[in-house]
C-alpha cells in the first residue's frame, strides 16, 4: 500500500505545480490583454479628440475670412491634428492586431490547460482507483497475516487495525483508535510500553518492544512489537505501520530453557566431579567452578588445551592420545593425575565424555567429568593387601582346622567326646576370627585382649581383666602377628579348658594368675613373655600318669607353637598346678604398651 499512495501523492504534487504554471502563464496573458485594451481605448480617446479639433478647424475656416495669418496658423494646426490622428490609426491598428495576437494565444492557453486539466483528472482518477484495489488488496492480506496489525499517523496515534487485533484483543469499534490500543497490555507493561512508543514517534527511530496482550478470554499472551515510519521524499514522516506477533510459546520455552540451564548449572556445580565442554580434539569451552577451586585454573586458562597445564607432565600426551581415538570411538576415557593445588600435589583422576550429536548425527560438542579416584585407588592398594592378608589366614586356618580335627580325633575315645572337643577348638577358632575382624587402628590383634577373650567364656572378669580366681597382670596393646594369633589362641584355649576341667579353675581354692611381657630380642623384633601360673590344686597327676584329656594342649604347646611360630616353651605340672611359660616373636613396630596393668 506504501507504493500507490506515494505515486499519488507525487503526482498530485506535480499536477499542482503544472496548475500553477498554467495559472500565472495565464493572469500574465490577461494582463497583457488588459493593457492592451487600455491602450486601445486611449487611442480611440485621442483619435476621438484629435477628429474633433480636425472638425472644429475646418467650421473656423468657413466663418472666418481674417487675415492671412490666422489661416495660415489654422491650416497649420489643421495639418498638425491631421498627421496625429493617422499616427494614432497606425497605432490602433498595430494595437488591434497586438489584441487579437493576445486573444488567440490566450484562447490557445485556455484550450491547453483544459486538456492537461482533464489528462491530469483521468490520471488521478486511475490512481484513485488503483489505490482503492491496494487499500483492498493491502486489507485482505492483512486480515491473513497472523500477526497483529495496525497503522498510527505521524503523531502516534492508532488509525487503524487489521481484523485480527479485534479478534484476539476483543476490543470492536473505535475502541483501539488513538491510544486505545494501550488498554490491551497488561497493567504491568502498560506505562514501560508506552513510554517506549513515544520516545519512538519523537526520534522517528525503529519501535520494538515486548509486552503481554490480554486476549477476548482475559488471558495474556506475550507479543513482539514493531513498526517502522513511512516517510516522504523529504525525509518527513507520513504515517507509522506496525505489527505484533505472538511469542508467548518462543517466550515460555525461552523462561523454561533459562530455568532448565539455572537447574543444570546448580546440579552441576553441586557434583563433587569436576565438569567441563570441550569441541573437537579436546580444546575446552568451559569448566565447572569446581575446576578452579580444584586446580587453582581459571576458566579462561583451561579453555582451548590449557587444561593439560594441570595435569601431569607425564599424563599429558596420554590425553592427547585419548583424544584422537575419542574422534572416532565416540567415547572418552582418561586415566591421568591432576593438580590439587589446596595440597599442593598430583591426585588420580579418572576423565570420561560422551559426545553430544546434532541432528545429522555429526558431534557438535562433548560433555566430560574428572573424578577423583585417588582415594580409590588406594583403597584398592589396601584391599590387595588385605586380600593377600585373608588368603594367607584362610590357607592357614584350614590347616589349623586340619590338624586340630585329625589330632582330636585321634585323641578322642568316642564320637560324642570327639563332638564335644572339637566343637570347644573350633569356637575358640571363630572367637579369634571375630578378634581380627573387629580390629581397630591398624593390623594387629593385642594380646590382653586375647586372653581376655578367651577366659571370659569360662570364668566372669571384671574391668580390669580379673575374676575371683584369676589375675592378670601384663602391658596393653601389644600386637601379634594374624599368624601367631590363631596358634597361639589355641593354646591359650587348650590352657584355660584344662583348668575348668582339672586345674585351679575346677576347684575353689584354686588360683589361676597369668602375666606377660616384653623382652628385647633385637632391633627389628621383640619377644612376648607369657607365664601362666596355676594354683591350690590338689589332684596333680603323677610322673607315671598319662595326660589328662588326651593331651592334645600340651602337645600343641611343647610342639606346635615352636614348630610353627618359632617359640620357646615349657609346660611343667609342679606341687599345686601346671606352670607354662611361652616366649613367641612379636614386631616392635606394633607395641604400644599402656603404662598401666591388664
Amino acid at each position: 500500500m506504501s507504493e500507490p499512495a506515494g505515486t499519488s501523492a507525487r503526482l498530485a504534487a506535480e499536477l499542482i505545480d503544472e496548475n500553477e504554471q498554467l495559472r500565472a502563464a495565464l493572469e500574465t496573458a490577461l494582463e497583457e490583454n488588459t493593457a492592451l485594451v487600455e491602450d486601445r481605448d486611449r487611442l480611440l480617446r485621442r483619435v476621438s479628440e484629435l477628429a474633433r479639433q480636425l472638425q472644429d478647424s475646418k467650421s473656423f475656416s468657413r466663418h472666418t475670412v481674417d487675415a492671412g495669418k490666422e489661416i495660415d496658423a489654422a491650416a497649420s494646426r489643421q495639418s498638425q491634428t491631421e498627421e496625429e490622428l493617422r499616427v494614432a490609426f497606425e497605432e490602433l491598428q498595430v494595437l488591434t492586431e497586438e489584441l487579437e495576437v493576445a486573444n488567440t494565444s490566450l484562447h490557445q492557453t485556455n484550450q491547453e490547460l483544459d486538456l492537461r486539466v482533464e489528462e491530469r483528472t483521468r490520471e488521478i482518477r486511475e490512481i484513485n482507483a488503483s489505490l482503492r484495489s491496494a487499500e483492498a488488496s493491502f486489507r485482505t492480506v492483512a486480515d491473513l497475516v497472523p500477526d497483529l496489525l495496525w497503522r498510527a499517523d505521524r503523531r502516534g496515534e492508532a488509525t487503524w487495525f487489521n481484523q485480527r487485533w479485534f479478534d484476539f484483543t476483543g476490543q470492536g469499534g473505535d475502541e483501539p483508535l488513538g491510544f486505545g490500543w494501550l488498554e490491551a497490555i497488561h497493567p504491568e507493561d502498560r506505562a514501560l510500553s508506552r513510554t517506549s512508543w513515544s520516545a519512538a514517534v519523537s526520534s522517528g527511530k525503529p519501535y520494538q518492544h515486548e509486552h503481554r496482550l490480554c486476549d477476548s478470554a482475559g488471558n495474556y499472551r506475550w507479543f513482539l512489537m514493531r513498526a517502522e515510519p513511512l516517510r516522504d521524499e523529504g525525509g518527513r514522516i507520513l504515517l507509522w505501520f506496525a505489527a505484533g506477533t505472538d511469542i508467548h510459546d518462543q517466550r515460555m520455552a525461552m523462561e523454561a530453557l533459562q530455568q532448565s540451564e539455572v537447574r543444570f548449572r546448580t546440579l552441576i556445580e553441586g557434583m563433587p566431579q569436576l565438569v567441563w565442554r570441550a569441541v573437537e580434539a579436546g580444546k575446552w569451552t568451559w569448566c565447572s567452578p569446581q575446576w578452579t577451586e580444584y586446580t587453582g585454573q581459571s576458566e579462561e586458562a583451561a579453555r582451548d588445551m590449557g587444561w593439560l597445564r594441570s595435569f601431569h607432565p607425564d599424563d599429558r600426551e596420554t590425553a592427547r592420545a585419548a583424544w584422537k581415538l575419542a574422534q572416532d570411538s565416540g567415547a572418552l576415557e582418561i586415566e591421568g593425575r591432576i593438580f590439587h593445588a589446596a595440597e599442593e600435589r598430583y591426585r588420580h583422576f579418572r576423565t570420561r565424555a560422551e559426545p553430544v550429536r546434532d541432528e545429522q548425527g555429526q558431534i557438535a560438542e562433548w560433555l566430560g567429568t574428572s573424578t577423583d579416584v585417588d582415594d580409590i585407588l588406594q583403597l584398592q592398594q589396601q584391599q590387595g593387601v588385605l586380600v593377600g592378608e585373608l588368603q594367607h589366614r584362610t590357607r592357614n586356618l584350614m590347616a589349623i582346622v586340619q590338624s586340630v580335627t585329625m589330632r582330636t580325633l585321634r585323641g578322642a575315645e568316642t564320637l560324642e567326646d570327639f563332638k564335644r572337643c572339637i566343637d570347644d577348638r573350633l569356637q575358640t577358632l571363630a572367637r579369634v576370627q571375630g578378634l581380627l575382624s573387629r580390629r581397630e587402628g591398624g593390623l594387629r590383634v593385642a594380646f590382653d585382649a586375647l586372653i581376655r577373650e578367651e577366659l571370659s567364656t569360662h570364668v566372669e572378669l571384671d574391668g580390669t581383666g580379673n575374676g575371683q580366681q584369676v589375675s592378670l597382670r601384663g602391658p596393653g596393646g601389644v600386637g601379634l602377628r594374624s599368624a601367631t594369633v590363631q596358634t597361639l589362641a589355641l593354646a591359650l584355649h587348650e590352657l584355660a579348658t584344662n583348668a575348668v576341667k582339672y586345674g585351679a579353675l575346677s576347684e575353689r581354692q584354686g588360683h589361676l594368675r597369668v602375666e606377660w611381657g616384653l623382652k628385647d630380642e633385637g632391633a627389628a623384633e621383640r619377644a612376648l613373655w607369657i607365664d601362666w601360673r596355676e594354683s591350690g590344686v590338689a589332684d596333680i597327676p603323677g610322673a607315671d600318669e598319662g595326660p589328662r584329656g588326651g593331651g592334645y594342649g600340651r602337645e600343641l604347646i611343647e610342639r606346635a607353637l615352636p614348630y610353627q611360630l618359632g617359640a620357646r616353651t615349657s609346660y611343667a605340672f609342679e606341687a599345686d598346678g601346671v606352670h607354662c611359660t611361652i616366649e613367641v616373636a612379636v614386631p616392635s613396630e606394633d607395641i604400644q604398651m599402656e603404662k598401666s596393668d591388664a
